[in-house]
Formats: C-alpha cells, structure tokens, sequence
C-alpha cells in the first residue's frame, strides 16, 4: 500500500470515530464548534476543492445568521433582521446544520445530533425558537442563492500530446477532474484582473532545468536525498488542505478570545478566500494545462535537451492527483489562507499542532502562518507531484486572493447574487 493511501485509509477510520461521537468536538464557541463539525462532515469528497465550496456556504451562513442577530455590520447575501433577544448560539448552529443537511445529506444522523447538542446548551424560550427560525432561514437561502454556481456543469477536457502538456498520470491514469471549476462562481471576487500568472517556465529554460532535477531526486518514491521529516510532511499533506488551515485559526481565535461575532467574520473570510483561491487555480491549470513531474521525467529522453536526464520508470513518493500540474492547488489555498489571518490577526504567529490521520498520524507543529505555507510549498515537491514554480507561483497568487477577500468582503457577493437580491453591487 502507498503511503497516500495508508494515511487515506487511517484518516478515515479516525474520521469515522469522530462523526460516531460529535461529543469529541473540542469545544470553545458556537461558530468554532460548527467549523469542526462541517470539516468532519465533508471529509468524505475525494478533494479539497469540493470542500472549499461547501465550508464557504456554511460559513456565509452563519456570518449572515450573526448579522442578523446583532445587526452591526453588512449582510452578506441574505439580508434579515432578527427579533430582539434571538440566540445567537441557536442561529449559527440551524444556520450551519441547514447548509450541511443540504449539502452533506449522507451525513444526516451526525449532523442532527450535533444540532441537538448544541441546542441542548441554549436556555429554551423564544430566543432559541427565533435563532433556529432565523438560522435556518438564511441556510435556505444561501444554498437556493448558490444553486446555480456552476459547480456542477459538465466540461469536458482532452489531453494533448506534446512536450510540456498534462497526460493522465500512472498508477490509475485517471482522466482529469474538475475542468468545470474555473468556471464557477466565485464567492467574493468580482474580477481576475491583477491575479494572472506568467505560466510555467518554458521546458527549454533553466528555470524548468532546476525545477525538473530538484523534483527528480528529492521526490523520488526512492529519493536518498530526501528526510525522514520531510518525508512525513509529504505525507502529512495528503490533508484536505483546509483541515490544518481551519486548525489554525481556531487556535489563533481561542489565543484571542474572539467572540461569536469575531469568529463568524473570521471564519467567513477565510472559507470564502480559500474557496475563491481555488476557483482561479482551476481556471488557471485548464488554461494551460501543464504535465506533472512523473510525465516530464519518464518523458524526458525525447526531449533532445542534455540537461534533462529522463528515467522511464521514475515513481514519485505520493500519487499524483489527476488534474493538470500548475499552479499548485495546495498552494493557492494555503497562500489565500496565510493572507487572511495574517491580516486579521495583525500578526504572523500562531502556535497550533495537527495530526494527520486524526488522532494517531502525523503531528505537525506550527509557530507561524508563513512557515505553514512554507511547508506546503515544500511537501508537493518532496512528494513528487510539484515542480517548485508551481508552488512558489501559487502561493503568491492566494496571498494576492486572500488580501481582496480581506479588502472587499462582505458587500462584494457575487454580481448574479446582488441581482437576485435586487441590490445595487
């Protein structure tokens, strides 16, 4: 078994003794509780863009049910007012568990009973039956308002021969995924304008050269170059990327001491901006689809360029992921996330430990925001499935997401949802 699909195969039983006991959920407040929650809920898509997606909803959710509670700030898709004295604990928590139960239905009996916890812990009375009233609400009406966001059209993709070029990758020689997603629409941003990339280095220059023989001999299945410890971090970033991410803001959050309010804004933006990052990721792979390292390097001795030494058999340590190679998914996401709290928090530390698989995988230990998105920059290529500009380009281009999400939400829905709102943009 590879060591991707052991750390799969861990995670999921780990995943599955969580969802069997909500109760395991650390608690500290109502919007960090139900962040958890939906991450455990959506651990079984097979990627973290489809989870992007979903996290973005819950978490516009419930800044919205928030806002409708303490009214003091913008909406940001679903305007409400609701009546004095409303829970607030009960209207994040109907908020989120309505998106969920919409879009996460296979994980029904988990989510009714952490909505049942939760609910247990507010006083009963009008307040909590107006909070699950008004959550409820504007879950409803965000899922209707994301309907038609394109997540799910049908775009079809064909490989072209040729040097440089995306081809299915061994073992399984899948066919690409999620063409669609460039086409989806986004949560915050309202133009690609300023977010274009340069592209990969031609296969002819020195640039590619570089990045050619560092992924050869430091990802290698069989690399002797490479560390035990960054070995494990390869590993470690089979992670959905948003699971160590969200990790790290609960930290920084509980460090603080942030309220309910703080925590739906917080939580908002970073879903949102990570949810964005990898909808212009995906439109930029499709739009020059580049070949992995395990094409380039078995491919390389017809190339005719003596600088590229090929090996026709070269593995790389995890499975390549089927969808073309730049830029970095892993590292536009956690480019747009560093961004986010950086700029919240009005800091660059954070002291947090994740372990993958949950419970007894991986530990990896944190004192920075930058210093994760290092070591994501770092892990695609120690695992065989990055060239380094792809990484170094992707995290700069989330960094440049993550900062017009901080700049422009929450009055910068996207223009079809002010539409239907009837709202002037």
């Amino acid at each position: 078994m590879t060591p991707t699909r052991t750390a799969r195969t861990l995670f999921a039983a780990a995943i599955a003794a969580l969802l069997a006991c909500p109760a395991l959920l650390v608690h500290a407040d109502a919007v960090t509780d139900w962040n958890s929650i939906a991450l455990n809920a959506t651990a079984a898509p097979p990627n973290s863009i489809l989870q992007s997606r979903v996290l973005a909803i819950v978490h516009g959710a419930v800044y919205d049910a928030v806002r409708a509670v303490d009214q003091r700030s913008a909406a940001y898709a679903v305007d409400l007012k609701a009546p004095a004295g409303t829970s607030l604990d009960a209207a994040v928590a109907a908020a989120a568990h309505g998106v969920l139960v919409r879009l996460a239905p296979v994980q029904r009996a988990m989510l009714d009973a952490a909505l049942g916890t939760s609910l247990s812990k507010v006083a009963d009375g009008q307040g909590k039956t107006d909070g699950v009233a008004i959550g409820s609400q504007v879950a409803e009406k965000l899922v209707a308002l994301r309907s038609a966001d394109q997540s799910d059209a049908r775009v079809g993709f064909t490989p072209k021969p040729g040097a440089g070029l995306y081809q299915p990758t061994p073992p399984h020689s899948s066919p690409a995924i999620l063409a669609q997603w460039g086409g989806v629409t986004p949560f915050v941003l309202r133009s690609r304008s300023g977010l274009e990339l340069a592209g990969p280095p031609a296969v002819a220059s020195a640039a590619f050269v570089r990045d050619f023989n560092e992924v050869k001999e430091v990802g290698a299945r069989n690399s002797t170059t490479r560390s035990a410890d960054q070995t494990a971090a390869a590993i470690f970033w089979t992670v959905q990327t948003g699971v160590p991410w969200h990790a790290a803001a609960r930290a920084a959050s509980a460090a603080k001491g942030l309220s309910v309010a703080e925590n739906a804004r917080l939580f908002a933006l970073l879903s949102m901006a990570t949810a964005d990052s990898q909808i212009v990721c995906f439109e930029e792979k499709y739009k020059r689809p580049h070949w992995r390292p395990i094409t380039a390097i078995r491919a390389a001795a017809d190339l005719g360029n003596p600088a590229l030494k090929g090996e026709r058999a070269w593995e790389p340590l995890l499975v390549t992921p089927p969808h073309p190679e730049y830029p970095s998914a892993h590292a536009v996401f956690s480019g747009a996330a560093e961004a986010v709290l950086r700029a919240f928090f009005g800091s660059d530390e954070v002291n947090v430990s994740v372990t993958f698989p949950a419970v007894f995988g991986v530990t990896r230990t944190y004192r920075s925001f930058s210093a994760i998105t290092e070591e994501v920059d770092n892990a695609r290529v120690w695992g065989g499935i990055h060239f380094r500009s792809a990484d170094k380009d992707g995290s700069e281009l989330g960094r440049r997401i993550g900062a017009i999400v901080v700049r422009d939400f929450p009055r910068s829905a996207p223009a079809r949802i002010d539409a239907q709102l009837g709202r002037q943009p």
